[in-house]
């Protein structure tokens, strides 16, 4: 059963500050809202027919915009589906403007470590950055470098609010049909090649600067994803992040 989907926001500045969101899908019309990255208060009414849910529907979404909230989102969800490409991009859209947050907060540091952390369930999206004087700060040396829960900044994690409320459907009660193991995957590789993509276009810097930066996706309390780091490394980074694995094992 399809369902139609509002995601609406105040912002703080230019980041979320609120959201409202609303779902219709048969009869049944669930709402949610609160503090962006938060899980918000929601509520799920049933009506007489689909004709009054889809109006109660209709009522949510005019109220939110005259309360002042702004239309973010607005899509037909297949609960058999996932929109992957849909993530890629909202990810790839909020890194851009995290790390960016992290630059200008931060203009006399050196940034040149930057990741995206899930978690086992692939619920949650956050972005880690680090700089060269913050490692160079750290008595954990060169194993903070591959570690992004021990990195120093942490701005922007409000831009993800989007791609959190995407993922969230298939944590809530909603209709999901999507098997857990194929939503996993493929937010993971959606993370992934959200960042890929800033690289390729030159956002980590290029050359030099290049092998002088690290970018990671990690799932905190779990296995690293296999092939992340070359997929996401130049060859120098993949080397050195390899010889630090190495002395490990010494």
């Amino acid at each position: 059963m399809h369902s139609s989907y509002s995601l609406f926001y105040t912002f703080d500045g230019d980041q979320p500050d609120r959201f409202r969101e609303a779902r219709v899908f048969g009869a049944t019309v669930w709402t949610a809202a609160g503090a962006a990255m938060t899980w918000g208060e929601e509520t799920r009414n049933d009506y007489a027919s689909e004709a009054q849910a889809h109006a109660a529907y209709a009522a949510h979404c005019h109220a939110a915009l005259a309360d002042g909230y702004v239309l973010a989102r607005e899509s037909v969800i297949d609960p058999a589906a996932f929109d992957f490409a849909l993530l890629q991009s909202l990810v790839a859209d909020a890194a851009r403007l995290a790390f960016d947050c992290v630059r200008r907060a931060h203009r006399d540091q050196h940034i040149d470590a930057f990741a995206l952390v899930s978690d086992d369930s692939a619920m949650t999206i956050g972005p880690m950055a680090n700089s060269r004087e913050a490692l160079a700060a750290s008595e954990y040396g060169e194993e903070m470098r591959w570690n992004p829960a021990e990195w120093a900044f942490d701005e922007g994690g409000a831009y993800f609010d989007s791609a959190y409320r995407l993922l969230l459907q298939a944590h809530r009660g909603l209709p999901f049909d999507v098997a857990f193991v194929t939503f996993r995957t493929g937010v993971f590789d959606a993370c992934i090649a959200a960042l890929a993509q800033l690289d390729a276009e030159g956002y980590f810097g290029t050359g030099a600067q290049r092998d002088g930066s690290v970018l990671l996706f990690e799932v905190s309390d779990s296995e690293p994803v296999e092939g992340a780091m070359a997929r996401l490394n130049p060859p120098a980074v993949v080397a050195r992040f390899e010889a630090w694995m190495a002395s490990w094992e010494e």
